[in-house]
């Protein structure tokens, strides 16, 4: 595979610890800045909305920019939204500021992973992808942990100057080592098209629901856990680690699944795994049975994060596949689901936390999981990994329906 696709995960590591990080220094912002930690909170749903809303528009509008020009750009605007949000006087100015860096991610995020697509040869799509995501899994491993603890020692300010910092370093890695790539030639007629084929209006309803099922419970870790096994905050930090783990090593593994078997078995089997693990998390939840819960939470956790990961990758390479000449396009629109799905997921967590406690919230996020395996359907036939013009055989009929 060619090593510069790691270039771009450099700028999913940066956008990723970026989203992380904010959650942990909330307390301190909402102190700074005379406000409560609810309202510093939307700050994630903010971020989260613009990037749904705006992201589809905003990678229109560039299509005929250089990818890489692009993606220096979309660094540099990420830099300066940090920046911002680092020297922000009040709670009005860093929600611009979180407006501008969506924007920034949306313009990185899409048009990377179409140019790690367009480095590499069809066989080697989900390794790609998987590649790019990784950076965002190792935000979470690791990024988010060392921006809270820069924010720790030197003020919530420091954490967003330490991404500012990653954003100028990406943005020097891509103008150095990053080759030229034609840009997409796809007209603003085709790219509304997208919108009007079945098969791509299912692939972003299983984006949708994978994120939410996983958001739905994720965002809300820290009263399910700790309801669950009594843990405290340095528990519930090192079990979001221990998912953030499950996540990467899935990135390094998916690969060699997708190459194995169709991409419909990945995401049903993906999602079968998650509704069986938070159907446990529920049960250990409402038992109260913290000596057991305390015993399974980490490989349920990383079992979770593994499973979430590798449909989110396959789901990449499936939209990649649903729309070959349009995968920027294409991609950007899987981005925006995702983020929709985050940011829905906050809101139908916490409602499920106020009505029926903490255990309603995986039982939630289960229901959900399972209902998306039914969206998995309607795959092109050249859909498969290997770019191979046989389609599943369970869905072929499907298949060619657009």
């Amino acid at each position: 595979m060619n090593p510069r696709i790691y270039l771009l995960a450099l700028g999913t590591f940066t956008v990723g610890t970026e989203g992380y990080v904010i959650a942990g220094v909330l307390p301190d912002v909402a102190h700074d800045l005379h406000t409560s930690v609810s309202v510093c909170g939307q700050m994630v749903t903010v971020f989260a909305l613009v990037y749904a809303l705006a992201g589809p528009l905003l990678i229109g509008l560039f299509q005929n920019v250089r990818p890489k020009r692009l993606l220096i750009g979309a660094a540099l605007g990420f830099a300066a939204a940090n920046l911002i949000a680092a020297v922000a006087p009040d709670i009005a100015a860093l929600a611009g500021a979180r407006v501008l860096a969506a924007m920034g991610a949306a313009l990185f995020a899409a048009p990377a992973a179409a140019a790690a697509a367009a480095l590499c040869p069809p066989k080697d799509l989900p390794r790609a992808f998987a590649v790019t995501a990784g950076g965002n899994a190792l935000a979470l491993t690791l990024g988010a942990p060392i921006g809270t603890i820069v924010g720790a020692g030197f003020g919530w300010r420091a954490a967003f100057g330490f991404v500012t910092l990653l954003a100028l370093i990406t943005a020097a890695a891509v103008w150095a080592g990053l080759p030229e790539i034609p840009p997409s030639t796809a007209s603003a007629a085709g790219r509304l098209n997208l919108l009007r084929q079945r098969p791509i209006r299912w692939g972003l309803l299983t984006t949708l629901g994978l994120f939410l099922a996983a958001y739905t419970v994720y965002t809300y870790l820290s009263p399910v856990v700790h309801k669950a096994t009594g843990l405290g905050s340095e528990g519930v930090a090192a079990l979001m680690i221990v998912f953030g783990a499950g996540g990467f090593l899935a990135g390094r593994l998916i690969g060699s699944a997708l190459a194995k078997h169709p991409i419909a078995t990945v995401l049903r089997t993906a999602l079968l795994v998650m509704t069986l693990l938070l159907a446990v998390l529920t049960l250990t939840t409402f038992m109260h049975l913290p000596a057991v819960a305390k015993v399974i939470a980490f490989p349920l956790l990383f079992t979770l994060g593994a499973a979430w990961w590798s449909g989110g990758i396959s789901q990449q390479t499936r939209l990649a596949g649903l729309a070959p000449q349009q995968r920027s396009q294409a991609l950007g629109l899987h981005f925006s689901a995702q983020y929709l799905g985050v940011a829905i997921g906050g809101a139908v967590g916490g409602l499920a936390l106020s009505a029926a406690g903490a255990g309603a919230v995986p039982a939630v996020a289960g229901a959900i999981a399972l209902l998306t395996i039914l969206s998995v359907r309607q795959l092109v036939p050249d859909a498969r990994p290997d770019g191979s013009a046989a389609a599943d055989r369970e869905l072929s009929n499907d298949a060619t329906s657009v």
